[in-house]
């Protein structure tokens, strides 16, 4: 089972959030780091765009099963079998 990563939002900010996160993927946003010997740095860490989609769906799906249907998630596609 899925793990929600947004506990306690609602449907409306979710559903902005997946809209801002499918506008990211359609126009095909990059991060970019440049680092020079002169500058100190930061680790960013940031979800791929089609992993926040997933998790903005299977959020929404809690909440609204009828519309955000579990077939809007991607499905587990591979698995390995274990012998003992």
């Amino acid at each position: 089972m899925p793990l929600n990563y947004f506990i306690g939002k609602s449907q409306s900010w979710l559903e902005e959030q997946l809209a801002s996160a499918q506008a990211d993927a359609a126009s095909g946003k990059t991060t970019t780091s440049i680092t020079t010997s002169d500058l100190s740095t930061a680790k960013v860490i940031e979800s791929d765009v089609s992993t926040r989609i997933e998790r903005l769906l299977y959020a929404l799906y809690l909440l609204d099963p009828i519309n955000y249907p579990l077939t809007n998630i991607r499905r587990v596609t591979r698995t390995k079998a274990v012998f003992s």
